[in-house]
């Protein structure tokens, strides 16, 4: 994983070298730190790539995706540059993406600020007067796993009705090396690894127990912390191993299985910036997908970013990809100020939670606190499924626009967020 800039700009320099020998694909993301020698081949629609087609090119097909007709290639080894020039000139090729690397937001560190603040900042008292969640609810934390064995977390771990119980010969299905609920996973009982491409999405770094806990932490059990939700189904979808690291190929491959298992909120805690955003609607396979989860009706909670920038003019993808069923969530801290370390966008950044130290639940029976819009999102990710146990008819708009309409008004993010509020779960669930 490099981001090889002499490598990109050679790349660019050829384009403009052979423009009149490549047609019209385009190249997108290359300018991105990106995995070497790998990217996404978009075939235009009703188009498809046979084994031969990327063999002819001189590249290995890697595998496919469900929601788009795209796939991951593999250039052989040096062959890169000619592959490209080759699939970009053939005319069933839409367009051409690069493996790019994604990262979890880093965590800085703002200790001025009370533990578990938030739920006083967020009206989670006066929520959980109405409801304290429903297991019904499931909720995918795109993340890098969740250590689902953590006793505030293991209680509201989900388990898929499809890989528990006995199969016909009586072995466990957890166990029996079978893909019993055929969704093409095998064994997926708690979720999934994508990258280590097996059924154990424990958490090696932290990150994802820690937006776990502050969605869904088992509440009124007289153990560590309190989530949002005291009950909901969290589903581990690692995709960020202990760098903190993940690729587009990964990333695109846990939203689908979300979207495919029929998980409903997803939070996502990670992003990268670019300098803008694709013109064209069909020229990013991660849109694609999320777009796939919004004709489901399902809603993708996304973090703004931690680089104090404005996403109206350096987007933050996924954050910024103008979809009607992603919020992106900025951070604030326990006097409601937006965090220093936030992102913002007038017209790009829907709504702030607090976000600055933030008390949840970490790996080995811990707790602690962090920081980041990480933080922030989740907390919006947890009020969202809360409504959605009070309110199980709702879809991502019916969830987006209460939460929207129901935050409190804050007079320094006016101008600053696209409603200049700070998220209120009390009030959402009230109103």
């Amino acid at each position: 994983m490099v981001k090889s800039s002499t490598v990109v700009g050679a790349l660019l320099l050829g384009m403009s070298v052979a423009s009149s020998a490549w047609a019209e694909a385009n190249l997108v993301g290359f300018d991105q730190e990106r995995i070497p020698g790998q990217f996404i081949v978009r075939m235009k629609d009703g188009s498809i790539a046979s084994r031969s087609f990327f063999r002819q090119a001189g590249v290995t097909p890697l595998h496919g995706y469900s929601s788009t007709p795209a796939y991951l290639v593999q250039a052989d080894h040096g062959q890169e540059m000619d592959a490209l020039a080759v699939l970009r000139n053939d005319p069933e090729v839409a367009f051409i993406q690069a493996n790019r690397i994604f990262r979890i937001s880093k965590v800085p560190n703002d200790p001025n600020y009370s533990s578990q603040y938030h739920h006083k900042n967020v009206g989670s008292a006066a929520a959980w007067d109405i409801s304290t969640g429903d297991k019904s609810v499931i909720v995918g934390v795109i993340d890098t796993g969740v250590d689902y064995n953590h006793p505030d977390i293991a209680p509201n771990i989900w388990v898929n009705p499809g890989e528990t119980g006995l199969d016909a010969q009586g072995r466990d299905k957890r166990s029996n090396k079978v893909d019993d609920d055929g969704n093409g996973y095998v064994d997926d009982f708690h979720g999934w690894d994508f990258v280590n491409k097996d059924n154990d999405p424990m958490d090696d770094m932290g990150h994802g127990t820690h937006t776990s806990g502050i969605i869904g932490a088992a509440g009124n059990n007289a153990t560590g912390v309190a989530g949002i939700n005291w009950n909901v189904s969290l589903v581990g979808l690692k995709v960020f191993g202990a760098s903190g690291e993940g690729d587009l190929d990964t990333i695109v491959q846990a939203v689908e299985y979300a979207n495919n298992n029929g998980f409903t909120i997803t939070n996502n805690s990670w992003g990268g910036e670019t300098d803008k955003l694709p013109t064209d609607a069909d020229e990013d396979v991660l849109r694609d997908a999320i777009a796939a989860g919004a004709a489901k009706g399902y809603l993708f909670v996304a973090a703004a970013g931690n680089s104090s920038a404005n996403n109206d003019k350096k987007p933050q993808i996924p954050a910024s990809y103008p979809l009607a069923n992603i919020i992106s969530v900025a951070s604030t801290g326990g006097n409601d100020s937006l965090s220093f370390f936030s992102n913002y966008g007038p017209t790009t950044v829907h709504i702030a939670a607090p976000g600055s130290n933030v008390l949840s639940t970490l790996p080995n029976k811990k707790t602690g606190a962090m920081s980041g819009t990480s933080m922030a999102a989740p907390v919006v990710t947890g009020a969202a499924a809360l409504l959605k146990a009070v309110h199980p008819e709702f879809d991502a708009a019916a969830l987006k626009e209460r939460l929207l309409e129901t935050a409190d008004p804050i007079a320094s993010l006016k101008g600053r967020l696209i409603t200049g509020a700070r998220v209120n779960v009390g009030k959402a669930l009230a109103d």
